[in-house]
């Protein structure tokens, strides 16, 4: 009997052995799938000044045939863009969940001027009595929703107006509507406006 006892022990070892290899394979983690230089497009945005720091790139994965959501599957890392001009830019995709490995692109990225456009160009009035005694002043205080320099320029021979937008008009001037000239300069951000008319009618 002791022996037959030794045999079903020797038995049931086996058995609970078998049994715990066949649940350690079934409970393995699935192997990661690897991120290529092939299943990842990077390309770049159409992009304006806006005034706040913009994402340059789009990104787009694809393995076997699966398109990839980012925060799950992976996630990307690149520098924002702020100002306007034209730009190398370097955006890494680093795999994450069932995706590993890192893919690092370059592209190159441009970012547009914004327009800018004049406020405050509405046709002004002035009391011919006023001009018949002696020269008025007036200031145009033009302003831009950009931040282009405000440039001034008569029209009419018998105004003036200085760098700052003052308007001089001579003593004497006739009824009738005379006109000065004005514009924003571009810069680094915004596009140049054209030159706008601003009437100014003596009544």
């Amino acid at each position: 009997m002791s022996r037959v006892k030794k045999i079903l022990a020797t038995l049931i070892v086996m058995t609970m052995v078998a049994s715990s290899f066949t649940v350690g394979a079934a409970t393995q983690s699935p192997a990661k799938k690897k991120l290529t230089d092939s299943s990842v497009t990077v390309t770049a945005r159409a992009l304006t000044y806006n005034k706040t720091a913009q994402v340059p790139t789009a990104v787009k994965v694809v393995v076997d045939g699966k398109t990839l959501k980012e925060g799950t599957d992976y996630l990307v890392v690149v520098a924002k863009i702020t100002n306007a001009g034209k730009y190398i830019v370097t955006t890494q995709v680093i795999g994450i969940g069932h995706y590993e490995g890192t893919v690092a692109k370059k592209v190159t990225v441009t970012m547009k001027k914004a327009k800018q456009k004049l406020k405050n160009t509405k046709k002004r009035k002035v009391k011919y009595k006023k001009v018949k005694k002696k020269k008025v002043k007036i200031k145009l205080k033009v302003k831009s929703t950009g931040t282009g320099k405000i440039k001034y320029k008569r029209v009419s021979k018998k105004l003036k107006v200085s760098k700052k937008g003052k308007v001089t008009i001579r003593k004497g001037t006739k009824k009738g509507t005379y006109k000065v000239k004005v514009k924003a300069y571009a810069n680094g951000n915004y596009k140049a406006t054209k030159w706008k008319k601003i009437k100014i009618r003596i009544k």
